[in-house]
């Protein structure tokens, strides 16, 4: 290609990214809050002369004509999403709502100061961008950029898509994928559970002489799909194991549990406020013994575990027996990390569970699990189980409908050009792999069956954590592979 973007300089691209990616963090985007950086998009696209639509969902939807001569071209849709998980680090002072991420960068990452990065999947929707301003440098056949909401949450942008959208395109590109020279051509299914019980308290009986507040901290949490084989801790689970060996010595009662984020984020803190009949420093000690013993467990994967407990004001009220016991029976019952892996491929996880967080108010305790499975009869047996759990230990239980997985397709035009464009790019074959988490395309091929599509991204590390960080060095190479991608599909090399 002569004249093209593949020939520009890759310190130039990089920059051009980080520009646009910079407009992006000033925006506050959690899921389901999306509106400011949906319009932001929509006026972009604008701007740009080109014809774009705003759904009800806050889906950004923009057509790209092609370049003179490939008109005919098959429709080719990049899509990415435009919401991102927010979460800040322990005593960080940081509103969702309002705050703009702080960048910081260095000469191989970027990341954000106290606070998620929003690379997942901000710097995907940043490269499509300078694509779309610099599409005059590179042939391209049909394009639509479709960028959508809620990704994190529950996926309703996807689900909610008008399949109009889809019915008249022949290849889709999903740039949500978190390592550079990985090509996903799979992904798992998944569903939102949800666990309730009314609660009944009682004042604590004056025996409950020690009143003790108890942090569990310093863990490394984590995606709950990619990251569910990592062999991380789960905070709350630890929580309930804490609470059963402390009642091995005295007596307990609980006024209050909280600990994780959110469905799809493994739990690195939890919290507890008990009245006991044990002494400080005995409660003390148990917290040292099982913080030592954990670490001798996980300590290669979670190496920084902290568990402190100090004296506090003694509660009003705690939670009644009953309460309590079905409370920590579920929690301890639920299975939560690697339920089942490939026979042929250890390393392959098809089936998990995540904890990932528990509330707990005057009225009720709410618990949120998110289960997943790389096949959809999977997920369905794993409703049934959890299902029975809730009912044993009398907790009301709520599942979403359920996200169907995305199945691989051996015969995949797509993915046999990718890889041969990512191989002369880049002087080695990527690796090809279904991932065990969510991928919006599942929503995607039930709209259009016929969709040939793969999912592909950038280097991100310890997404959906304050250590998140971007590779820098990943960006343009990024660039340039989707570049080569849309200009072969524009050609109409696949017909």
């Amino acid at each position: 290609m002569s004249e093209t973007i593949l020939t520009q300089a890759c310190e130039k691209i990089l920059e051009g990214v980080l520009e646009e990616f910079a407009k992006l963090a000033a925006i506050p985007r959690p899921s389901k809050h999306e509106e400011r950086v949906s319009n932001f998009l929509k006026k972009f696209f604008k701007d740009q002369g080109l014809a774009v639509v705003q759904d009800n969902f806050k889906n950004i939807i923009a057509e790209i004509p092609a370049t003179a001569g490939n008109e005919n071209s098959p429709l080719t849709i990049l899509q990415a999403h435009i919401d991102m998980v927010c979460v800040a680090r322990e005593g960080y002072a940081f509103d969702p709502l309002r705050d703009p991420i702080k960048l910081i960068r260095d000469e191989k990452f970027l990341q954000a100061e106290g606070t998620s990065l929003g690379a997942d999947d901000g710097i995907s929707v940043a490269e499509i961008l300078f694509l779309v301003k610099n599409r005059r440098n590179f042939n391209h056949g049909r394009l639509r950029i479709i960028f959508t909401t809620d990704e994190e949450q529950g996926m309703s942008g996807a689900s909610g898509l008008d399949e109009k959208f889809f019915s008249d395109a022949s290849f889709l590109i999903n740039c949500d994928s978190e390592h550079f020279g990985e090509i996903v051509a799979g992904c798992a299914g998944s569903v939102h559970a949800t666990f309730q019980r009314e609660l009944h308290y009682v004042r604590p009986d004056t025996k409950l002489f020690t009143n003790m507040i108890i942090k569990i901290g310093g863990l490394r949490g984590g995606h709950s799909g990619e990251e569910i084989s990592s062999g991380r801790i789960n905070a709350i689970k630890l929580a309930a194991q804490l609470m059963r060996q402390i009642t091995r010595y005295g007596k307990i009662r609980l006024s209050n549990l909280s600990g994780g984020r959110a469905f799809n984020v493994i739990p690195d803190s939890a919290q507890i406020i008990i009245a006991t009949d044990l002494k400080a420093e005995v409660v003390q000690k148990i917290c040292a013994d099982l913080e030592r013993r954990a670490n001798s467990v996980y300590g290669m994967s979670d190496p920084n575990l902290k568990i402190d407990a100090q004296i506090t004001k003694r509660p009003d009220k705690v939670l009644h027996a009953k309460d309590y016991e079905c409370l920590t029976n579920f929690i301890t019952l639920v299975h939560s990390g690697v339920y089942l892996t490939r026979p042929d491929d250890p390393a392959q996880v098809i089936a998990s569970a995540n904890l990932g967080s528990v509330r707990m108010n005057d009225e009720i305790v709410e618990l949120k699990v998110l289960l997943r499975g790389n096949a959809d009869a999977i997920v369905e047996e794993f409703i049934e189980g959890f299902k029975q759990a809730g009912q044993l230990c009398t907790l009301e239980s709520k599942f979403s409908a359920p996200q169907p997985a995305w199945l691989f397709n051996p015969d995949s035009k797509l993915l046999k050009l990718a890889k041969e464009i990512f191989t002369e790019q880049n002087g080695h074959a990527p690796k090809v792999k279904t991932i065990h988490a969510g991928l919006e395309t599942s929503f995607f091929a039930k709209k259009n069956p016929a969709l040939d599509m793969i999912s592909i991204g950038t280097t991100n590390e310890n997404i959906h954590s304050p250590n998140e960080r971007l590779h820098l060095s990943t960006v343009a190479p990024h660039v340039l592979f989707i570049a080569q991608l849309l200009e072969n599909l524009g050609g109409s090399k696949l017909g």
